[in-house]
């Protein structure tokens, strides 16, 4: 498999920023002239041609910061002879938020890319702002900048050829805010805040979410087309439109593509060998007068639950929203309404005696995805649940007590976990599915992915993924 690297420096809380602008701006690149000059050529590269591509963005899990947003409003990529840079049309009024894709990639393009060969992303970023917890536990937001021009070197060169790629951009969220006596108090974007890697789509039934995996992507349907569908996922502006066959399941009230206009979907599939996408689960969950608010909880009082929301999707639910918080009140949901959104490779058999999740185990720390089969109401306002769905979320910190399937995460003092819910420790649980890129020793440091489970006395991680 072809893989390219480019590293600038990395840590926790932080891939958001500039993974997601070179995403944006490179992932839109479709149709703007690219070329395919080598390293040594001189003027701007002329057109030849487009790869299927997607670009993705993911962050590290993040300790204090619980919502962090950006929007892109220019990009251009710098051809690595000289010359002018290529400009990369963005997409209007684009939100980001990036916490909620804590140790995991997930598409934000897909569709052509110009090929060439580019050594740097130059790109403007407006309206940063930002949301982290206190030591008490208060929620403190900042705002960022109005606008940032940064020039973001690519080395080595990044080349995009006639194959399909998966190019994967981590922010580093470190390196883009400011701190005094360990307490974030601004944002400043430079040029060493991300890692960039690109692959070709791994094996269908291997993909991971670095090479292809499409698992949990929501949102509203916008155009169906035969056997294919169109999707615009959640706050991004991302348009992704996938194929079906006999295969695909279809689950939760929907039966069929033709049905699937306007309705709040989840999608779990892959990438094809030619870069296309592939649904093998819908699964449906409001109509288009319903919506779904992802967010994590931050307080719980009797049956009411504080969620700061991160993302969303469906009537009601725009980009104002990210980052504020609701009020869901979970009386008179039955056991069935609380579910597991285990994604690709934890099966069907969540929740469980061992890993729960119900009216009396839910818990502040948690990361749900709130259904609603109604608008979403203002900022602060109260959302009426339909189902609540446990989501998987990130978690970082040091190792200890490691064995062949388990380990525990000690988490970092300014850990926003740790400091919702007063735990210190998150008792992980590997599988055969968990896709571990790292040796766990005691005292390293580890990020880890999965579902968050509160089983009375102390947290239970089903890891998906190991950093």
């Amino acid at each position: 498999m072809h893989t390219q690297s480019y590293k600038h420096s990395l840590r926790p809380v932080a891939r958001l920023v500039f993974a997601f602008m070179l995403v944006a701006m490179i992932a839109l690149a479709a149709g703007c002239g690219g070329g395919s000059s080598a390293a040594h050529a001189g003027p701007t590269p002329t057109p030849a041609g487009a790869n299927s591509a997607q670009v993705r963005f993911g962050d590290a899990p993040a300790d204090s910061v619980i919502a962090f947003e950006v929007s892109v409003s220019a990009l251009s990529l710098t051809p690595a002879g000289g010359g002018s840079p290529v400009t990369v049309t963005v997409p209007a009024n684009n939100r980001i938020e990036l916490t909620h894709a804590s140790g995991k990639f997930e598409p934000f393009i897909a569709g052509n890319l110009p090929q060439g060969t580019f050594s740097a992303a130059n790109l403007t970023l407006i309206n940063s702002e930002l949301t982290f917890l206190s030591s008490t536990g208060t929620a403190v937001h900042i705002n960022g900048p109005a606008s940032s021009s940064i020039t973001v070197p690519l080395s080595p060169n990044l080349t995009i050829g006639s194959s399909p790629l998966v190019l994967n951009i981590d922010v580093n969220v470190a390196n883009s805010i400011t701190t005094s006596a360990g307490v974030v108090n601004g944002i400043s974007f430079g040029p060493t805040s991300f890692n960039i890697t690109a692959k070709a789509p791994g094996a269908a039934a291997n993909q991971q979410d670095d090479d292809g995996e499409i698992e949990d992507v929501q949102g509203t349907v916008t155009a169906v087309n035969g056997s294919s569908f169109t999707l615009k996922a959640g706050q991004t502006g991302s348009s992704l439109t996938f194929a079906t066959d006999s295969t695909t399941q279809f689950k939760d009230g929907v039966t069929g593509v033709a049905g699937l206009l306007n309705q709040v979907v989840t999608v779990e599939g892959f990438t094809k060998s030619d870069g296309s996408l592939f649904a093998k689960e819908v699964e449906g969950l409001e109509s288009q007068t319903g919506a779904e608010v992802e967010g994590l909880i931050t307080a719980i009082s009797g049956t009411t639950l504080t969620v700061t929301a991160q993302d969303g999707i469906g009537s009601g639910m725009d980009d104002t929203k990210v980052g504020a918080s609701f009020s869901v009140n979970i009386a008179g949901l039955n056991a069935s309404k609380f579910r597991v959104k285990a994604g690709n490779g934890f099966g069907g058999s969540l929740p469980n005696a061992t890993f729960p999740f119900s009216a009396t185990t839910i818990h502040q720390g948690q990361r749900i995805e709130v259904d609603t089969d109604v608008a979403v109401p203002p900022a602060n306002g109260a959302i009426s649940p339909d189902k609540i769905n446990l989501q998987q979320q990130g978690v970082s910190g040091t190792v200890a007590n490691a064995a062949t399937s388990t380990f525990d995460i000690n988490l970092a003092t300014d850990s926003a976990l740790r400091t919702i819910s007063g735990q210190t420790v998150v008792h992980v649980t590997k599988t055969a599915s968990t896709d571990s890129r790292v040796t766990v020793v005691n005292g390293a440091a580890a990020q880890v992915r999965g579902l968050l489970f509160w089983n009375g006395t102390s947290w239970q991680m089903l890891a998906r993924r190991i950093r």
